[in-house]
């Protein structure tokens, strides 16, 4: 597969003779030394990465742009002539502008498959530009270089996929959950109260070592929001974690690990009924 960067925070990026780094987010080492030798202190379980730099370089190519109507028009005057939007100079001078106000921000990057047309995203924030200026650019051309800084591991799909299930109370229901990409530890469950008054939720999987529950009042218009990534517990907008417990069996680094492929969740809600929703990004290296 081929990729592109093509967007940071609305902000379209150099394309023009570009050069980027597409590598995937190197894990930190886990050998230790030891007496005579030395030791993997994870064992046999996946490592994961904590953060990586992304850079780029491109041009951004200053080009006269006519105005068009909301069908793709050029619009003319009474003589015929194309309206102009701006002239080469004043488009390139927008163009970098646009992209050195969003130095320092944090927003969403985002990267195309060039085989499918398929747009895939990580949270990062942009650490520096920088413009490297020369005679033979005639303020028509400008060479950008970016470097941005993520936490995210894996790319995200462009649309979030949500498998929901009905849970009536004290009878546990499965909640099957397909993950076609990469591992996923940042879900976020919702849970909306449908009758009765809900005093605890109950979450397992085995499989992935998942055990942990809710405890509180959930009642009508009210929605739990669980966001496994972030790890926050909010009420409508207000702050519930003092409700959360990890069980005896509780094992998985995280809350909600989604393995690739199937995942097989049993929910348990207690005093009242319930619509458990689990929202995912499918996410690939």
């Amino acid at each position: 597969m081929s990729y592109q960067y093509v967007e940071f925070d609305g902000v379209d990026l150099p394309l023009f003779n570009h050069s980027q780094n597409h590598s995937p987010m190197s894990s930190d080492a886990t050998l230790r030394d030891s007496i005579g030798g030395a030791y993997d202190w994870v064992g046999t379980a996946r490592k994961k990465g904590r953060k990586q730099a992304i850079s780029l370089t491109g041009l951004y190519l200053g080009e006269v742009a006519y105005l068009t109507d909301e069908l793709g028009n050029y619009l003319v005057d009474e003589s015929g002539n194309l309206l102009i939007a701006g002239h080469a100079k004043e488009m390139l001078k927008s163009q970098v502008a646009d992209l050195m106000e969003k130095k320092g921000v944090r927003g969403q990057l985002w990267r195309e498959d060039l085989s499918t047309d398929e747009r895939q995203w990580k949270t990062a924030r942009l650490l520096q530009v920088q413009w490297q200026r020369k005679y033979d650019d005639h303020a028509v051309i400008a060479n950008m270089s970016c470097t941005f800084e993520t936490s995210m591991e894996f790319w995200h799909e462009e649309e979030a996929t949500e498998t929901s299930v009905s849970a009536v109370a004290a009878t546990p229901v499965a909640l099957n959950i397909t993950n076609n990409g990469q591992q996923i530890d940042d879900a976020v469950i919702t849970i909306e109260h449908t009758s009765g008054t809900i005093t605890a939720i109950a979450f397992l999987d085995h499989a992935t070592g998942v055990d942990w529950s809710w405890t509180g009042s959930l009642s009508s218009g009210v929605i739990l929001t669980i966001d496994c990534g972030a790890q926050t517990i909010r009420k409508g907008s207000a702050d519930s974690y003092s409700g959360f417990a990890l069980g005896g069996s509780h094992t998985a680094a995280g809350w909600l690990p989604l393995a690739s492929g199937e995942n097989a969740l049993g929910v348990t809600v207690t005093g009242g009924n319930a619509t458990v929703t689990v929202s995912h990004y499918n996410q690939y290296a």
